[in-house]
């Protein structure tokens, strides 16, 4: 079976040269990056590669392939870039390790933390975030498969020290959201805080962004959830129900 991954892809053959070159892996994990840098990395040769080395399931080696990950999403962060390739390729070598939602931060917390404060660190080194750095940050958390709250907990430390040195929070793009069951103006809340219901609301004038009606209005994310979009000020816009029914899951 022939790998998923992009043929004669230049810049995931030299990050897996340079991984191979330089970092001491297990002999079975050094195969595996060598299946990458070959462009044979497909089920057949994972398993042929296991039974070599008398593992039973990739799952047994998983704590590994984490470490290998990290090692290659720390090489395409050094532009602070993460182009579609890297992403699908992310995506694709996360499906064949089997690396399910939370693994990384169940087992790797501390260097998922280091990567991010890193990343944090010059994204707010101005008190604001453009629309660029906002989707930078939203890639982020797709990399790592971790949940908004989470992730907002890694967030946490370099959004106060930009709120503490006077970054608006509409500049940061971002904000903290507990759970409430009250709800402003009539609307169903899906866990905004007060302040962030208010921005969005005096923002697009108490009406819906698309038909400007006044009438059965609700918070919108324009990036959805469902798509990896932020809970922040910046993706939330409000519609009525006729516009938010008609858009559902698309974007926009």
């Amino acid at each position: 079976m022939p790998t998923a991954l992009p043929k004669n892809d230049p810049e995931l053959h030299k990050a897996f040269g340079i991984i191979l070159s330089i970092e001491s892996f297990s002999k079975y994990v050094i195969g595996i990056a060598e299946l990458v840098y070959d462009n044979e990395l497909d089920r057949e040769n994972i398993q042929r590669l296991l039974d070599q080395y008398n593992i039973r399931k990739i799952e047994d080696i998983k704590e590994e392939l984490i470490d290998l990950l990290i090692v290659y999403i720390n090489l395409i962060l050094n532009d602070h870039i993460i182009s579609d390739n890297e992403k699908l390729n992310i995506d694709l070598l996360k499906k064949y390790f089997r690396i399910k939602e939370g693994d990384f931060y169940t087992y790797r917390h501390q260097e998922v933390g280091d990567i991010l404060h890193r990343q944090f660190e010059r994204v707010y080194f101005d008190n604001s975030i453009s629309k660029e750095e906002a989707m930078h940050i939203v890639d982020l958390q797709g990399l790592f498969n971790l949940s908004y709250d989470q992730f907002d907990k890694f967030k946490q430390d370099e959004i106060s020290r930009a709120l503490e040195q006077g970054a608006a929070i509409t500049d940061l793009d971002t904000a903290k959201f507990p759970k409430s069951n009250s709800a402003s103006y009539g609307l169903k809340r899906r866990y905004f805080s007060k302040q962030i219901e208010d921005l969005v609301w005096n923002r697009d004038n108490g009406k819906c962004r698309e038909c400007k009606s006044f009438e059965q209005l609700g918070f919108d994310h324009i990036i959805p959830l469902s798509k990896g979009g932020p809970n922040t000020f910046r993706n939330i816009q409000l519609l009525c129900e006729t516009c938010g029914r008609k858009k559902r899951d698309r974007i926009g």
